[in-house]
């Protein structure tokens, strides 16, 4: 075997701890409560996809983009459709403005 690097996304949890993703391989996903342990969970996990995928008859290799150079993170304001809104989710902003008193 050897070793290659990979993007794993990290997003802090409502109730604590860390969910991890990879972008190349979006169903491999699993959570931690540290972040240590995230990226522990989802090193074990991937190289639990990836083994199973060897296992095939033709697998198909490992591509040489699975390690973004640089990764930007920002917000995009979509339109939902309002019957899909949840109406127990109020954005933060909307939080502090209707807990004023």
């Amino acid at each position: 075997m050897s070793k290659q690097k990979f993007t794993a996304i990290l997003l802090p949890q409502d109730e604590g701890g860390y969910q991890v993703f990879f972008p190349y391989y979006p169903g491999c996903i699993t959570d931690g409560d540290t972040v240590e342990e995230a990226l522990a969970n989802g090193r074990d996990a991937l190289e639990g996809i990836l083994r199973a995928e060897a296992k095939e008859p033709e697998p198909d290799p490992v591509p040489s983009y699975v390690l973004a150079s640089h990764v930007v993170v920002s917000e995009v304001d979509i339109e939902v459709p309002e019957n899909l809104v949840d109406p127990t989710a109020i954005p933060a902003a909307n939080k502090q403005t209707k807990n004023r008193v």
